[in-house]
């Protein structure tokens, strides 16, 4: 960036000048200088370096308060306006953005400061579609917007005679009235449904007062709500002003209920203070008068500084922008509406996306996407919840009480174990809304709202639980509260994705319910189904991202019930997940305690042969197969001898079901946009990834799966990559691929966990290529050579999951391929050999077990028919399986 001839004191010196012209203190200035002196030596900062600047004052002056003269208080920000800032360093809201988010990586801020950034910018995307859909509803109801700035009356002229004031004049006023109440729901400030009803407010507001001044000018004449006399000198004034929110709401999206209710109990509450505090002048009891001729001047200069001191003293961006004649170059787009804006809005909304990505799973659930606005699809998510809900009450239906009694739950039963649960869990909501500043309505409204939803929910999971397992007892499902509880905490991630309550998005939820991911995922899927056909496709994706999200990483936390149970069972491969099944399986098997070890009969003794899966582990003495089990702080595995084989419980093969099967799609999306389309290298890629989780468990314990996922990719296409076959890939065309991933989050790659946090000292974390220097590699690093030398063509592969224990032979089981099926008619094959249990003579099983410790090759698996095994008799080179536990694993199916 620097030219040779220029020195850091030329540096100094443009930030001593930004920070004298900004007046930032000394402290935050010197902060602000070491800061961009380091990045600038370690880093090639391209472009203007007054951008570059403007990153280190902003993060300098927000990491420190400003005492004020008030005892005892401070501000944040250090009493700079970022408005003020970006303008002084010449740089658009959008470009710095895109610098700031650099400058994090570069200087390693800490994710509460970058949760600051994400908010940031979701409330700038908020602000806009907010003032997108202002000025148009603005222009419904007033007549004479024109594109000429405001000229302000000047009152200490002599000859200055005050107007009313005019059309541009009262557009400026309504939207600094409306920023200036926005600024007093801290918590709620960026949630879009919220805040759009209470935009709808502000109009409704001052349109009464400009209704009840009869202000005519003003007042477009052909909106629906002005009575049609309203031009004629006799029209006679009613004592009070029409209300215009359910008219708005049918020219723009909107509830009227919703709105009504955030007039009601949000707006004017703050209208009264502002009265009160004087920081409006008018008719204080009947809240008007606001724009007589000696009250509006006064009133929007008193906004602009009440506003202004609001903004130095929290140092966010400043709303008004969209109102100056710079208003484009400021915000960084050349319109402040159209296709400019609406891609501003894509980049910077909600979960980084005004209308997120649809994730990779879980697309069967998902309806036609419609061309829906974010307030429409808002309001639609909304108005869809409500429609299901309208008949609905916060208490188990009659039909449900009904159903209940009839197989044996009593009403005192119902009462303690469903209704008592969830009040409790009402109050624990209801309690969070409260801590966010929410009204005692709002309170009231949403947690009836939650529990309406959870009701009708929970009495269609009991449903179809009952449908699919009659012989299953209500009562013992009833009384698995946790399984309750999730069901109530999916509810409330739909009501507050429904309002758009940015500031407790998910995994808030976790939090509220003191609720582990683990439980969580559970039962989101089952919801689903519950509402697919009911709620909006923005509701269900969102569901969809929640479980990714769950699954790639809130699973694999630290203090995850998940490692409990891994400390029990072994990780099961993905072959033995994905078996069929022909009974139904339940959302409680996903709560089953562990089964108890099963000891397996071994009928064979024969080690295992070259050619073997890589993911059998060799049990000669020496060097028994080890199982892995979690350590706290380390990324060593615990290794025990597996003398007593375990059988995962059912609640672990649901999950890594369901785990393997987002693996798989993210690896097939990771390759395809490599542009990796051989078979057996994915394959390959798959056998690396599926042994890191079985055998390397520890590495995805406070990781991220897509982390694995990448190092996997890396390693394979390294070792495998000739000269005739170049697939070596660099860890930047990987992490660039990686990127266009739908929900991709550059933060997994620059931010991975290299060492636990010890006693003394803090988690060390780096970007994924010290990640797989430093960790990955001394794990995987033998098993990777098995891909490598004269054996490396040997290998068997693990099948992908899409195609793991689907063989039309019937279900897989035990660690080996061999499948069982119900015998219908006895087998035809001359190239088969049989053994009938109880009924073969010893020398046919003596067979078989010859023919499996002996035979290399093969592709065909051994399958079981009712009382029948066979396996095929293939000359092919393949793997030798032992079956041991053959009699112990069929005796279980």
């Amino acid at each position: 960036m620097p030219k040779p001839d220029e020195s850091e004191e030329n540096w100094i010196s443009m930030i001593d000048n930004l920070c004298s012209k900004l007046n930032v203190d000394p402290v935050a200035a010197k902060k602000s200088k070491e800061s961009f002196l380091e990045i600038n030596r370690n880093y090639t900062l391209d472009g203007d370096p007054m951008h570059w600047m403007a990153c280190a004052l902003y993060v300098a002056c927000r990491t420190s308060m400003t005492p004020t003269v008030e005892s005892g208080k401070a501000v944040e920000g250090n009493c700079v306006s970022l408005t003020g800032l970006l303008r002084a360093c010449n740089i658009s809201l959008i470009q710095f953005f895109n610098k700031i988010k650099n400058w994090m990586e570069m200087a390693l801020m800490p994710s509460d400061f970058k949760d600051r950034i994400t908010r940031l910018e979701h409330k700038f995307a908020v602000s806009t579609v907010l003032f997108r859909n202002f000025q148009p509803l603005f222009q419904e109801i007033f007549s004479g917007l024109t594109n000429e700035p405001v000229k302000p009356n000047n009152p200490k002229s002599k000859k200055h005679k005050l107007q009313p004031c005019s059309t541009n004049a009262l557009f400026e006023f309504t939207w600094c009235l409306y920023v200036c109440v926005k600024g007093e729901f801290h918590n709620s400030a960026d949630d879009l449904v919220d805040m759009y009803h209470i935009l709808l407010s502000c109009l409704d507001f001052v349109f009464a007062n400009a209704f009840m001044a009869r202000r005519i000018d003003l007042i477009n004449p052909g909106f629906k709500v002005v009575p049609k006399d309203w031009l004629n000198d006799d029209f006679e004034m009613p004592s009070e002003p029409p209300c215009i929110i359910s008219a708005l709401c049918e020219i723009k999206e909107g509830l009227a209920v919703e709105a009504a209710t955030m007039k009601e109990y949000s707006w004017m509450p703050v209208i009264k203070s502002f009265f009160s505090k004087k920081h409006l002048k008018g008719d204080s009891e009947n809240l008007l008068g606001l724009l007589d001729v000696g009250n509006f001047d006064a009133n929007l200069k008193s906004l602009n500084n009440l506003y202004e001191t609001y903004v130095l003293s929290v140092g966010e961006f400043d709303e008004r922008i969209f109102l100056g004649e710079h208003a484009n170059e400021q915000i960084g787009s050349k319109k402040v509406s159209g296709d400019e804006i609406s891609q501003v809005i894509a980049s910077f909304g909600p979960g980084g996306r005004a209308c997120p990505d649809t994730p990779l799973t879980g697309r069967r659930y998902l309806a036609r996407r419609e061309a829906l606005t974010p307030v429409s699809e808002a309001a639609n998510s909304l108005a869809r919840l409500a429609a299901l809900l309208r008949h609905a009450r916060p208490h188990p239906s009659p039909h449900l009480r009904a159903f209940l009694n009839k197989y044996g739950v009593t009403e005192e039963f119902i009462n303690t174990n469903v209704v008592r649960p969830c009040n409790g869990w009402m109050d624990q909501f209801s309690k969070c809304l409260s801590e966010n500043n929410c009204s005692s309505e709002t309170i009231a409204f949403r947690c009836n709202m939650v529990t309406c939803l959870y009701y009708n929910v929970f009495e269609y999971i009991i449903r179809e639980e009952h449908r699919k397992k009659p012989q299953v007892s209500l009562q013992k499902l009833l009384s698995q509260e946790t399984y309750q509880l999730t069901v109530y905490a999916c509810c409330t991630e739909v009501v507050l994705h429904a309002y758009g309550v940015h500031s407790m998005r998910f995994p808030r939820v976790l939090q509220i319910y003191n609720l582990s991911a683990f439980h969580f995922y559970k039962i989101i899927e089952l919801v689903v189904q519950a509402v697919v056909d009911k709620l909006s496709r923005d509701v269900i994706k969102h569901l969809n991202v929640v479980e990714e999200q769950v699954l790639e990483s809130l699973v694999w936390s630290g203090g995850s019930p998940l490692w409990e149970q891994l400390a029990r069972a072994p990780v099961p491969a993905s072959a033995d997940v994905y078996v069929h099944d022909e009974r139904p399986t339940t959302s409680i098997d996903r709560f089953l305690t562990p089964m108890a070890d099963q000891a397996k009969k071994q009928l064979f003794k024969d080690n295992i042969k070259p050619g073997q899966s890589l993911l059998v582990q060799s049990n000669k003495p020496e060097a028994p197969a080890p199982a892995v089990t979690s350590q706290p702080n380390s990324d060593k595995p615990n290794t025990t001898p597996n003398s007593t084989p375990k059988k995962a419980n059912n609640s672990l093969i649901l999950f890594f079901r369901k785990f393997y099967g987002l693996a798989e799609v993210r690896m097939n999306d990771l390759c395809d946009r490599l542009r990796l389309s051989d078979d057996e290298l994915k394959r390959k890629i798959w056998t690396c990834l599926e042994y890191s989780i079985m055998h390397q468990t520890q590495l995805l314990k406070d990781r991220h799966l897509d982390q694995l996922l990448m190092c996997a990719v890396y390693v394979i296409c390294k070792v495998s990559a000739t000269a005739t076959n170049p697939v070596e890939q660099t860890f930047a065309d990987i992490m660039r691929c990686y990127r266009q991933r739908p929900l991709a989050d550059n933060h997994v790659y620059r931010s991975v966990l290299i060492r636990p946090a010890g006693p003394q000292e803090s988690p060390e974390r780096g970007d994924l290529i010290n990640f797989y220097n430093q960790v990955y590699v001394k794990c995987m690093q033998n098993f990777a050579l098995r891909f490598t030398g004269k054996h490396k063509d040997e290998c068997s592969l693990s099948p992908l999951p899409g195609r793991a224990g689907r063989s039309p032979g019937g279900q897989r089981v035990s660690g080996h391929q061999l499948y069982v099926k119900p015998l219908t008619t006895p087998p035809h094959h001359h190239n088969h050999l049989t053994y009938r249990f109880s009924r073969s003579p010893a020398k046919d099983l003596h067979a078989i077990n010859t023919m499996v410790s002996c035979e290399v090759g093969g592709k065909r698996p051994a399958v079981a028919e009712g009382d029948v095994v066979k396996r095929a008799r293939l000359a092919a080179a393949g793997v030798a399986r032992k079956l041991q536990g053959l009699v112990s694993d069929r005796q279980a199916v």
